[in-house]
């Protein structure tokens, strides 16, 4: 079975759950937003946060934070996390337009690198491509050019990614505001995630719902 999420919903159910998991509150923001833009172009990119969470459970997500003074950036505690890194080239995305190419070393699902730089794209007007093992992903504003082996979209790590600017690009699939059909089973783990956030009442709460102890009359 399969559940219809609207793109509103898929970024604000996996912002939660990335906030469950210890991210903090502008990276789960990040997260949330990289799964609405692949959601998009109904890629998987809530299934993709979804497994990079699950990942990243129980474990300081700082450690997996880029080095950005060494070539390529690499982490200190195993491969990349594609949503800080990702942060991290969008903050550097105008030195892209000068001709510069980031070359990022081991790094856990880099689809999710492609949605970060769509977004700086739009900010940008331009292109800009990440490429990983056998595929290169052209990314815009609202747009998207998948070129190789679609296989290799969901890898959950490759050795190497290269970003950069691409100014021959073009956009073969358009974004849309259709709703996303996700396996209710996976829903479901994403639901639980996100609802971890929700704080667990209390006395003191239960008793400032309503009119409590207070007559008003």
């Amino acid at each position: 079975m399969s559940y219809r999420l609207t793109l509103a919903e898929a970024e604000s159910y996996l912002r939660k759950a990335a906030r469950a998991s210890g991210l903090d509150w502008g990276i789960a923001e990040e997260a949330g937003k990289a799964a609405r833009w692949l959601a998009a172009f109904q890629l998987p990119g809530p299934e993709t946060v979804l497994a990079h969470l699950q990942n990243l459970r129980g474990q300081d997500y700082r450690q997996y934070m880029p080095d950005c003074s060494l070539e390529p950036w690499q982490a200190r505690g195993g491969p990349l996390c594609p949503i800080i890194t990702g942060a991290a080239l969008a903050d550097r995305s105008a030195h892209m337009l000068d001709g510069r190419a980031f070359r990022l070393g081991k790094t856990a699902y880099p689809l999710l690198l492609a949605a970060t730089l769509g977004q700086a794209a739009r900010h940008h007007d331009t292109a800009f491509a990440t490429c990983w093992a056998g595929i290169r992903l052209n990314c815009f504003g609202h747009g998207l050019q998948i070129l190789g082996r679609r296989d290799d979209l969901l890898l959950a790590e490759v050795d190497h990614v290269c970003c950069c600017e691409d100014h021959t690009a073009h956009a073969e699939l358009q974004a849309s505001t259709l709703a996303y059909e996700i396996d209710e089973d996976v829903f479901r783990q994403i639901d639980a995630l996100a609802f971890e956030t929700y704080a667990p009442a209390t006395e003191e709460s239960r008793a400032g719902a309503g009119a409590g102890l207070t007559d008003n009359d």
